[in-house]
């Protein structure tokens, strides 16, 4: 039996022209039934990404639109991004914070048991090969960690360059290592492997632009054990999350006061542009 669904369901959606690209139209293409662009005015959801977002950022939250997708975003002042984060709260409007792998269907279905498999972990690596700035592929790392293995501390940063990023910190206790190579060709992906004595996972994630399924294995003592896969992108289970909060109420996975957490462990020695 086909839904009905009710008016209030279906959102108007303004983009920023950061965000108005070919990858956000095939993703707001696939869910017609919660997304309309231009569909009435004022917009109820506001996509923003690209420089000079925190101030854009301020002046929608103004305007208390029922959602705000946050989406290409450079690493911000960790104090802009929570006193955002505050008045987000004050005016009831939800922000999602995208991310190439964070919000990925597969990364939250597991995360429960790579939370378990971390608390007896020995060791947790990250690793990107991305064509994005250094610092923001270290973001995207920290997002990952805390929506899965849980919040990381005592972050060191051994290298950032154009090159790439080497870093090392702790997350329930056991050593993290984040590294990252910058590919030059266009290539984005990461790896996040959590190594414990009787039990290890490894996720590769793939390009975030298609729909490519994340490869999820878990050994054991038994063998691998491949996790089923999921043909969807993070970016359009981000839209999902937008329309859930929007729409349901419900509480983002990834928000402004998780970004300005991962933030604030960067060293004051980092230069936000």
């Amino acid at each position: 039996m086909t839904r009905v669904l009710a008016p209030e369901e279906l959102l108007s959606v303004t983009l920023d022209p950061e965000l108005d690209t070919p990858h956000t139209h095939a993703a707001l293409a696939g869910l017609p039934e919660w997304f309309s662009t231009g569909a009435g005015e004022p917009a109820a959801v506001h996509a923003i990404g690209g420089p000079g977002w925190t101030t854009r950022l301020g002046t929608v939250l103004g305007l208390r639109p029922r959602a705000v997708l946050l989406g290409s975003v450079a690493p911000a002042p960790p104090e802009t991004v929570r006193a955002l984060a505050e008045l987000a709260d004050r005016n009831g409007v939800p922000v999602i914070v995208d991310s190439p792998w964070a919000l990925h269907p597969t990364t939250a279905e597991l995360a429960p048991h790579l939370r378990k498999a971390a608390a007896g972990a020995a060791q947790i690596e990250l690793f990107t090969a991305a064509d994005t700035p250094p610092l923001r592929a270290l973001v995207d790392q920290l997002a990952l960690a805390a929506v899965t293995v849980g919040q990381v501390t005592e972050l060191r940063l051994h290298r950032l360059d154009d090159h790439g990023h080497v870093a090392t910190a702790r997350c329930v206790g056991v050593p993290v290592s984040f590294s990252g190579a910058g590919t030059g060709s266009g290539a984005h992906e990461a790896r996040l492997v959590v190594r414990g004595a009787g039990e290890q996972w490894r996720l590769g994630f793939g390009d975030p632009h298609c729909a490519r399924p994340v490869a999820a294995v878990r050994i054991d003592d038994t063998g691998e054990h491949s996790h089923p896969t999921h043909y969807e992108t993070a970016h359009r289970a981000a839209w999902g999350h937008t329309h859930a909060a929007a729409v349901h109420g419900t509480t983002p996975v990834y928000g402004l006061r998780e970004l300005a957490a991962q933030l604030a462990l960067l060293p004051d020695t980092v230069h936000f542009s």
